[in-house]
């Protein structure tokens, strides 16, 4: 058996660390030596012990809470490398972009762990940045991707993308499945859907951040025809007061809930009857796997490279382009004829714990 140390910045309530800590899980029940490994624990904001097994180790290098992730990074390096040299792991995975440089270089610097990996969770060629930018990610990316013994990639669509746009490690990219059920989501039962006359309650779930843009999900509910819905908002981040501030001045405060940070998603998932997407940019995203295991239909913005391959052709799901306006039509087609009694788990079902679990290790071993 193998000792694989998983690599993040912070456990935070993001769904790149939910899958953390189910692989985390998978891996230790298939007997392998785990170790979760973090920065900091200056922002954590759930209980450890209640997600991950007992036999997991977890260290935190730190409890900065600083303001730049690039610098706690590098406060903390040093102890990372400590670690390596002292513990010396079979193998390193970075789980997501956010923490790629800092696992690998420390594999790179101390040579004390026998492989790393990379997934990659996030775009990386990012159409926000500046030329400048763009040219320093593409090298540094390059650098770490090529001394990589794998890149592991969430689709094969974003393999394919990543492979255009890093050619020199063309031969490094694999797509793995990433675990987002648990055995709670493949065990509750998720009747389909029905017709009731309470008003359609339309889900929104993850950080209050600009990424997830928020603010156009709130601006494209407002101008739905039909005001027959209300919206939900489940999570928590430095964006509440400003949405909160832009439903009153649209007018919708009052069939809107911000309802804060929830730990069991399958039970807001149960009372609700469309999930709406709204990012402008994600890897392959846990809620949109978690909706379709609660045989929840999804309307999503092209925001992940394989949005349009896992969602369209499915009954009640849609894939729309990054505006206001698109996302507000199809609310508008959605309720005008919303499509009840759909069985969409069955979709879902490639990423449970266990099905990720063997694929990472096939990747990885």
């Amino acid at each position: 058996m193998a000792r694989i140390a998983l690599v993040t910045y912070e456990l935070n309530q993001g769904g790149t660390n939910r899958v953390l800590c189910h692989l985390a899980n998978g891996f230790a029940e298939q007997g392998h030596r785990v170790d979760v490994l973090y920065c900091t624990t200056a922002r954590a904001q759930f209980d450890l012990d209640a997600t991950l097994r007992k036999d997991v180790n977890r260290l935190a290098f730190g409890e900065m809470d600083a303001r730049s992730r690039g610098f706690a990074q590098f406060t903390m390096f040093r102890h990372y490398c400590r670690w390596l040299r002292r513990e010396r792991p079979d193998i390193v995975l970075a789980t997501g972009n956010n923490i790629s440089w800092f696992t690998a270089l420390g594999v790179l610097i101390t040579g004390a762990a026998k492989r790393y990996y990379v997934k990659t969770t996030n775009p990386i060629i990012r159409e926000r940045d500046s030329r400048f930018i763009t040219w320093i990610r593409r090298h540094v990316y390059t650098y770490i991707f090529r001394r990589a013994a794998g890149v592991l990639t969430l689709s094969d669509a974003e393999t394919r993308m990543l492979q255009s746009q890093f050619p020199l490690a063309a031969d490094k990219f694999g797509m793995v499945y990433n675990a987002y059920l648990t055995s709670q989501f493949e065990t509750r039962d998720a009747p389909p859907r029905q017709k009731t006359d309470r008003p359609i309650t339309i889900l929104g779930v993850g950080r209050l951040v600009q990424q997830k843009r928020f603010d156009r999900l709130l601006r494209a509910f407002a101008a739905m025809r039909s005001t027959n819905a209300r919206l939900r908002i489940a999570g928590e981040g430095k964006d509440r007061e400003a949405l909160t501030a832009l439903a009153a001045e649209l007018g919708i405060a009052d069939r809107v809930e911000l309802m804060g940070y929830t730990p069991d998603v399958p039970v807001v998932m149960a009372d609700a009857d469309l999930l709406v997407l709204s990012s402008d940019y994600e890897g392959l995203p846990a809620v949109v796997v978690e909706a379709l295991a609660s045989n929840l239909p999804v309307i999503s913005t092209d925001c992940f490279a394989n949005a349009r391959d896992l969602l369209e052709g499915l009954p009640g799901c849609a894939v729309v382009e990054k505006t206001d306006d698109a996302l507000t039509k199809a609310l508008d087609a959605w309720m005008a004829a919303p499509p009840w009694g759909l069985e969409l788990k069955p979709y879902a079902m490639r990423y449970s714990t266990l099905s990720a679990t063997r694929s990472h290790l096939a990747a990885m071993t």
